[in-house]
């Protein structure tokens, strides 16, 4: 009794302003912030010299590996998954979120493919080559 006639002694004591509980000036903040860190972003550091990115051989190596990691395996994997989640779905009964298992299997499965063949059109196989 005693610790809630204290917690709410202490509540009762803040002296909230007149605004709004939901805070409009904050988000008009938060909006200028973005905004702000939009075009900043947009606008963008210019390094004077010869780009010599081509001659990082350890970036590009990690580069590569990551490529490989995320459109190779990593597809493999969720696709995997996908098909494992849509059996499960199956077991339960659930035909539509079945469905929708399967087709994101085969989105996740065929990705590494469609990303070789759009990059094989620009010369590269991926996407840090």
């Amino acid at each position: 009794m005693v610790l809630s006639n204290s917690i709410i002694g202490q509540t009762n004591s803040l002296n909230y302003s007149n605004e709004d509980p939901k805070y409009p000036h904050f988000w008009f903040w938060v909006l200028l912030a973005l905004v702000t860190m939009a075009s900043v972003a947009h606008a963008g550091p210019r390094i004077p010299g010869a780009d010599a990115a081509d001659k990082l051989e350890a970036a590009g190596t990690v580069l590569r590996i990551v490529d490989t990691a995320l459109f190779k395996w990593g597809a493999r994997l969720f696709s995997g998954i996908s098909i494992l989640s849509a059996g499960y779905n199956l077991k339960e009964q659930r035909f539509g979120v079945a469905i929708i298992c399967i087709v994101a299997a085969i989105v996740l499965g065929t990705a590494p493919i469609w990303v070789e063949n759009i990059f094989s059109i620009g010369g590269g196989n991926g996407i840090f080559n």
